[in-house]
């Protein structure tokens, strides 16, 4: 079972998944605003944070193990928000899962799966952590999602909490992310309200190919931050929590 905290008391249920090299804290701003409105699940996917490594092959697995812990909480319908990696397990989820859900959406993540180049250099990722180890790398790589000249000391915050997942999590978890299908196709084929948070200045994600991801729904609610890259949890909170909470209202109102 992975690790997960279970906050509030509310009648809305809120699930969030975290990124790449994340665990559940990278919530707390969110936690915070949310938890005297909704009930609010956290959790750390396989080999990250406090949860082990147990061998999730493919986003699909993880998204089975999320279920579980929705099966375990007794919670007949969620909200369901992934960021970056996370949003790649929401939408796994929400095509195999809808039942559990009442809305989904992706922050600073996309439903494309990988491009030839991306594959690419998720390899060189995993060939680097194998032969340098996994705090060289996160030195690197966590301060790439940020801003330019964001607050150093989140930056160095946000390290050191990586640093408590497992390099076997970190490569499985970029063998899965390399090998997981398109997902545009669940956007297509659902009713439900979806939930889109664009980074304007995430340079791993281009704005425009959320928008027109957006465009596949038949109910979408977008909130592009100005001031934001690849991270709105910490660069931008106030306005994410604003847009989720209108999100929130607008599930409620299509229900």
């Amino acid at each position: 079972m992975l690790y997960y905290e279970r906050i509030g008391s509310g009648k809305t249920c809120l699930v969030l998944l975290h990124g790449y090299c994340e665990n559940n804290t990278c919530f707390n701003e969110q936690v915070l605003f949310f938890k005297d409105l909704c009930t609010i699940l956290t959790i750390d996917l396989p080999g990250f944070g406090k949860s082990q490594h147990c061998d999730a092959d493919s986003i699909v697995d993880m998204a089975d193990q999320v279920k579980a812990v929705i099966e375990k909480e007794n919670l007949a319908q969620v909200i369901m928000l992934g960021h970056s990696m996370g949003g790649y397990v929401c939408l796994a989820f929400a095509n195999k899962y809808k039942e559990y859900l009442e809305g989904y959406g992706i922050i600073a993540s996309t439903a494309n799966a990988d491009s030839k180049e991306r594959k690419e250099k998720r390899i060189q990722v995993i060939n680097f952590i194998k032969e340098q180890g996994k705090e060289a790398y996160l030195k690197n790589f966590i301060p790439s999602l940020f801003k330019p000249g964001f607050n150093s000391n989140i930056i160095k915050e946000r390290i050191q909490e990586a640093c408590n997942g497992s390099e076997k999590g970190m490569i499985g978890a970029a063998i899965a992310m390399m090998n997981r299908p398109d997902s545009n196709d669940v956007f297509k084929e659902s009713n439900l309200p979806v939930f889109f948070a664009i980074g304007k200045l995430d340079e791993l994600i281009p704005a425009q190919q959320l928008f027109e991801q957006a465009a596949l729904c038949k109910i979408a609610q977008v909130v592009l931050l100005e001031e934001s890259a690849h991270m709105p949890m910490f660069e931008t909170p106030s306005k994410l929590n604003v847009a989720i909470e209108s999100f929130i209202q607008l599930v409620r109102t299509n229900y």
